[in-house]
C-alpha cells in the first residue's frame, strides 16, 4: 500500500469535481458506452453533407460539415481524426473571416489535442486563444482557457506554469466577485502544490477554499474536506486528517472513496481495528454504489488487515477476491479498448467507403446526364425528320434526276476516256516496235566488228607461240647448266634462312611477352591500389557508424553479438518548441541548424568518452560505459550535458545577434543496466535497449527547460562530483513516482 495520498483535481465548472489514482488518488470516471451504429450512420450523412457543400461551393455549409464530422470522431475518442476535420473547419472559418466560429473551432482543436495527450500542441493553441479573450475582456472564456492551460502544464509536470495560471484565475475571480471560481482555483492550487510535495502550501490553499465554502453555503462542496484530509495526512497530521475525512464522509452520496482512505490511514498507523471497521464500510458502500475499483482496493486492504490479525484464511480469501476483481477490471478495460479500436476501424472504413461511394455516384450521375442528353438529341432528330418528310421527298426526287444526268455524263466521259486509252496504247506499241528494229540493226553491225577482231587476235597468238617455243629451248639449256649449282645453294640458303627466322621470331616473341607482362603488372598494381583505397574507405564508413570494438568484431566474424552491461549511463536531449521554430524557418535552414547543433554534440560526447547512439528527429541520444565498460560513465555523461548547455548558450548568442530564433533544450540522464548491439543485416546500426533507456527518456521529458534532470540512480553515482538540487518524487507516465535532481 502506498505511503502518501494524493490530492483531488477540480475542474472550473461549478460543483463539478474529478480526481485520479488509487489510494493516493480519488478516481471518478464514467465512460459513456459507445454506440457504433448511430455514429456510423451519422458519419455517413455528414460526409454526404460535406460533399454536397463542396460541389455547390457553400463554404458556410462546408465549415459546419467539417465541424460535425470532427465532433463525431471526438465523441468516440478518435481524437487524431477529430483534429483533422477541426483543422479544415478552422481554415474555412479564417477564409470566411468568422471570428466567433474560428475561436470555437480552435477550442475544439485544443480539447482534442488534450484528450489525445498531445499537451504541447494543446498549450500552443490555447495560448493564442487566451490572448484573444484577454484582449476582449471575456471573463468566462478566459477562465475556461486558463483552466485547460493549467491542466495541460500539470500533465507535463510544468507545475510552476500551472500555478501561475491558477493564480491568474483566482485574481480574475476576485475582481469579478465570483466565489465559486475562486474556491475551485484554490482547490486546484492545493492539488498542484501537493504534486510538488509542498504539503504545507497544499493545506493552506485547501483551508482558504474551505473558508470560501463556509462563507457561501450555497456552493458548499464536501470534496474540500477530502482534500484537507489527504493533505494533512501527507503533512503527518493524522488527527486533523481523520477529522476532515470524517466530515467529508458525512456529506457524500458515494462514501466508499473516503471510507477506504480513512481505513488506509488507520492501517498505516497500526490501528488495525478501526482500519477493519472503515474498510468493511468501504466494501459495503462500494458494492452499493457499484464502484468496482474501490471495492478491488478495499479487498486488498482487507487482506493486509487480516494478515496483521493473523487470520490468514480470511486474508487469503480477500486477496483472491482482490485478484479476481482486478483481473475482471483489466479484462473490462481491454474489452473497452478493443471495442473502441474496432469502432475506430469501422468509422475509418465507413469514411473511405462513403467517399468512394460518393465518387462512384457522381460518375453514375454524369453518365446518366450524358445518356439523357443523347436521348433528347435523338428525339429532336426524329421530330425534325418527321416534320421535313415532304420536303425531303421532293429533294430526293430532284437528287434522283440530278443523279441520272450525272450518270449519263459519267458514261460519256468513260467512253471518251476508253477511246483515249486505246489510242495511247496503240502509239506505245508502235514506239516499241521501232525501238526493237533499231536494236536488231545495232546487233548485226556489232557482230561483224567482233568477227574481224577475232581473226586479228588469232594471227597474233600464232606468232607469239612460235617465239615462245624458241625461247623455251634456250631456257632449257640454261636450266640444265644451273640446276646442279642451284640444288647445292638452295639447301644452304634454306638452312640459313630458317635459322635466321627462328632467331628473329624468338627475339620478337620475347619482346612482345615482356611488354605484355609489364602491362599486366601495371594493371595489377593499379587494381591493388584501388582495392586498398576502397577497403580503407569501407573501414572508415564502418568505424563512423559503429564503435571500434564492434566494427572489429563485425569484420573478423561477420556478425556482432549483443552484450549486457550492468552499469551504463544514457543521455537524452530534446529541443523545446521545435515545431514552432520549424514553422518560422524554411526546411533547408531547419536542417542546417539541427546539423550544426548535432555536429557540436558529436564533438562533445566524443571528448567525454561517450558513444553517440542515434538522432530521432530533434532528439539526440548518447551513452557512456559502452562498448568498453568503465566506471566514469555517470560523471562523463553529466559533464557532457553541462558542456552541451554551454554550447547552446553560445549558439543562441550568435542567433540573437543575427535576429534568428532561440533554441531551448531539455537534457535527461539515467544510469542502470542495458543491452547494446548491432541491428540490421544490410544497413548496420548500433543501438541500446532496456528500461534504462526508457527512464532516461522520461528524465528528459519531465525536466525543466535549460537544465539537466538526472535520476536518483545517477545522482548517487555523481553526488561527490557535482552539486545537485533535489526536485522530489515526480509522477512519470508508466513509471509511477521517480526521484529527480537538477545538476547545478
Amino acid at each position: 500500500m502506498k505511503n502518501a495520498l494524493n490530492i483531488l483535481i477540480f475542474s472550473l465548472l461549478p460543483f463539478a469535481a474529478s480526481a485520479i489514482g488509487e489510494l493516493d488518488t480519488i478516481k471518478i470516471s464514467t465512460d459513456a458506452s459507445l454506440a457504433a451504429d448511430p455514429a456510423v450512420d451519422e458519419l455517413r450523412l455528414a460526409l454526404y453533407d460535406l460533399r454536397n457543400s463542396e460541389k455547390e461551393k457553400q463554404p458556410e455549409n462546408q465549415l459546419a460539415a467539417n465541424e460535425h464530422i470532427g465532433e463525431i470522431y471526438y465523441r468516440v475518442a478518435y481524437f487524431s481524426r477529430s483534429v483533422k476535420y477541426f483543422k479544415q473547419a478552422e481554415l474555412l472559418a479564417k477564409l470566411l473571416r468568422n471570428e466567433s466560429k474560428l475561436l470555437a473551432v480552435q477550442w475544439q482543436i485544443a480539447n482534442a489535442y488534450f484528450e489525445d495527450e498531445k499537451y504541447r500542441n494543446t498549450i500552443e493553441v490555447l495560448v493564442n486563444l487566451q490572448d484573444v479573450y484577454e484582449t476582449e475582456g471575456n471573463y468566462q472564456e478566459q477562465v475556461k482557457v486558463l483552466e485547460k492551460l493549467a491542466q495541460a502544464n500539470n500533465a507535463i509536470s510544468n507545475f510552476t506554469k500551472s500555478i501561475d495560471y491558477y493564480l491568474k484565475i483566482k485574481r480574475l475571480a476576485e475582481r469579478k466577485n465570483d466565489p465559486t471560481t475562486q474556491a475551485t482555483a484554490l482547490n486546484n492550487l492545493g492539488f498542484t502544490a501537493n504534486k510538488q510535495q509542498d504539503f504545507k502550501a497544499a493545506v493552506d490553499y485547501f483551508a482558504q477554499a474551505e473558508t470560501i465554502y463556509k462563507a457561501n453555503p450555497g456552493i458548499k462542496n464536501n470534496f474540500v474536506y477530502s482534500n484537507l484530509g489527504i493533505a494533512y495526512n501527507n503533512l503527518g497530521e493524522t488527527r486533523l486528517s481523520l477529522e476532515n475525512l470524517q466530515m467529508a464522509d458525512n456529506g457524500l452520496a458515494d462514501k466508499s472513496y473516503v471510507q477506504h482512505l480513512i481505513a488506509s490511514i488507520y492501517l498505516k498507523n497500526k490501528d488495525i481495528y478501526n482500519a477493519l471497521k472503515y474498510n468493511e464500510l468501504a466494501i459495503t458502500s462500494s458494492q452499493k454504489a457499484k464502484n468496482a475499483q474501490v471495492e478491488c482496493d478495499a479487498f486488498e486492504a482487507a487482506s493486509q488487515i487480516y494478515t496483521q490479525l493473523f487470520e490468514y484464511d480470511k486474508a487469503l480469501d480477500f486477496y483472491k477476491k482482490h485478484l479476481s476483481l482486478k483481473d475482471s477490471l483489466l479484462r473490462d478495460e481491454r474489452l473497452r479498448q478493443q471495442n473502441l479500436e474496432a469502432l475506430h476501424n469501422l468509422l475509418e472504413r465507413t469514411e473511405n467507403e462513403t467517399i468512394q461511394g460518393i465518387s462512384d455516384e457522381e460518375v453514375r450521375q454524369l453518365e446518366m446526364a450524358r445518356l439523357d442528353a443523347d436521348n433528347r438529341r435523338l428525339q429532336l432528330e426524329t421530330d425534325n425528320q418527321r416534320l421535313d418528310a415532304d420536303r425531303k421527298e421532293k429533294e430526293i426526287a430532284l437528287l434522283k434526276q440530278e443523279d441520272e444526268i450525272k450518270e449519263a455524263n459519267l458514261r460519256s466521259a468513260n467512253l471518251e476516256s476508253e477511246r483515249n486509252r486505246q489510242a495511247l496504247k496503240l502509239a506505245t506499241q508502235q514506239l516499241l516496235a521501232e525501238k526493237q528494229g533499231r536494236e536488231i540493226a545495232n546487233l548485226a553491225q556489232q557482230n561483224k566488228l567482233d568477227s574481224l577482231e577475232a581473226a586479228n587476235q588469232k594471227a597474233e597468238q600464232q606468232q607469239q607461240i612460235a617465239m615462245l617455243e624458241s625461247q623455251k629451248q634456250l631456257d632449257n639449256m640454261k636450266i640444265q647448266q644451273q640446276e646442279s649449282f642451284r640444288k647445292t645453294a638452295s639447301w644452304i640458303g634454306l638452312l640459313g634462312g630458317a635459322l635466321m627466322l627462328l632467331i628473329a621470331g624468338s627475339w620478337l616473341y620475347g619482346r612482345r611477352l615482356n611488354k605484355r607482362l609489364a602491362s599486366q603488372n601495371q594493371q595489377i598494381e593499379a587494381q591493388k591500389t584501388e582495392i586498398d583505397v576502397e577497403r580503407a574507405r569501407a573501414e572508415g564508413l564502418l568505424l563512423n557508424i559503429l564503435p571500434d570494438e564492434v566494427a572489429a568484431e563485425l569484420k573478423e566474424q561477420g556478425s556482432a553479438t549483443p552484450r549486457h552491461y550492468n552499469s551504463a549511463s544514457v543521455l537524452f536531449t530534446d529541443f523545446v518548441g521545435f515545431t514552432k521554430i520549424s514553422a518560422m524557418l524554411p526546411p533547408g535552414e531547419v536542417v542546417q541548424e539541427l546539423n550544426k547543433f548535432f555536429l557540436g554534440f558529436d564533438e562533445i560526447v566524443e571528448r567525454h568518452n561517450l558513444e553517440k547512439i542515434k538522432t530521432i528527429g530533434d532528439s539526440y541520444m548518447a551513452a557512456g560505459g559502452l562498448p568498453v565498460e568503465n566506471r566514469t560513465h555517470p560523471k562523463d555523461a553529466v559533464a557532457a550535458g553541462r558542456e552541451i548547455l554551454q554550447f547552446i548558450k553560445q549558439q543562441n548568442a550568435l542567433n540573437a545577434a543575427a535576429s534568428r530564433p532561440q533554441w531551448q533544450i531539455r537534457i535527461g540522464i539515467h544510469s542502470g543496466e542495458l543491452v547494446a548491439g548491432v541491428v540490421g543485416s544490410k544497413k548496420f546500426a548500433y543501438d541500446i535497449w532496456g528500461d534504462t533507456v526508457n527512464t532516461a527518456s522520461r528524465m528528459e521529458s519531465n525536466g525543466p527547460i535549460g537544465e539537466i534532470n538526472i535520476s536518483e540512480a545517477t545522482y548517487k553515482l555523481v553526488r561527490n562530483d557535482f552539486e545537485c538540487e533535489y526536485r522530489g518524487e515526480l509522477e512519470v507516465k508508466n513509471k509511477g513516482k521517480l526521484g529527480m535532481y537538477i545538476v547545478k
